[in-house]
């Protein structure tokens, strides 16, 4: 914890630097001042990117290191999300071959009627969500409503429409871009629960909850930004190639998110 407290304290620092140039910038403006503002902005994002990745990669080796948890092996870090992401493709990948009535049937629910996309995708939740306890299973669970809540948005009420997103997520790859921040907000959620408590105490809610949604865009922009991985069109999710799939991109994103630092 030592080690997690000192990258908390330079970010607090990062932050505080902000906040102070914040007040500095009450002079009269001039002709460069938005370039300075801009200037001064990316200066302060890059510092608390440098500390997040600092920190995401101590908690990696205090989990027992990369291998480790890309492969599921540590309670720690790594066990809830690689079983969860790989319930979750899992079971749109069902839906896609076999379709909602089926999967649904197979599970006890023989009628749609009066359902809701938040419905369906409230059942998959519930059908895929693994007794692992601990921390790694909050993070694992709170990834899984970020993408649920996502796709909630995006499918609407139509339960026709539902069908049809998730065949067009297999089918174009997309759904490799819903895994990575599956796992990219389950590091986040580590992140936040070794960092935002200590962060109230000592900076109050307000800055707590700003630090933590900073932290959080920057996670999000490193991981939309990055290119690579394999394209993910043509994987059969119900198969080894499935789930050496998303350990492989976990392992991609565990590479973003530590800076390289292994």
């Amino acid at each position: 914890m030592d080690q997690l407290n000192k990258e908390l304290k330079e970010i607090e620092e990062s932050e505080d630097l902000g906040n102070q140039e914040d007040k500095e910038q009450k002079k009269p403006a001039t002709a460069s001042a938005p370039y300075q503002i801009f200037k001064r902005q990316r200066k302060l994002d890059s510092q608390i990117q440098r500390n997040y990745h600092k920190a995401v990669s101590y908690l990696v080796k205090a989990a027992g290191g990369k291998n480790k948890v890309v492969s599921g092996a540590s309670r720690a870090i790594g066990r809830a999300g690689v079983s969860i992401a790989g319930g979750f493709i899992s079971a749109i990948s069902d839906i896609v071959k076999n379709g909602l009535t089926d999967w649904l049937g197979r599970r006890g629910v023989t009628s749609l009627e009066g359902r809701s996309c938040q419905d369906v995708l409230d059942l998959i939740r519930d059908y895929i969500e693994e007794d692992v306890a601990g921390l790694d299973n909050t993070a694992a669970n709170e990834a899984l409503e970020y993408v649920l809540d996502e796709l909630g948005q995006r499918a609407g009420d139509d339960l026709n429409s539902f069908e049809e997103l998730m065949n067009s997520l297999l089918a174009s790859g997309e759904i490799k871009n819903i895994i990575d921040k599956f796992f990219g907000m389950y590091i986040y959620s580590h992140l936040s629960q070794d960092f935002k408590e200590k962060l109230e105490y000592e900076k109050g809610t307000k800055v707590a909850n700003e630090t933590m949604n900073e932290i959080k865009e920057l996670i999000l922009d490193d991981i939309k930004r990055s290119l690579g991985g394999r394209n993910a069109s043509s994987i059969d999710w119900n198969t080894s190639e499935g789930e050496a799939f998303i350990q492989a991109e976990f392992d991609r994103i565990l590479y973003i998110m530590t800076g390289d630092e292994d």
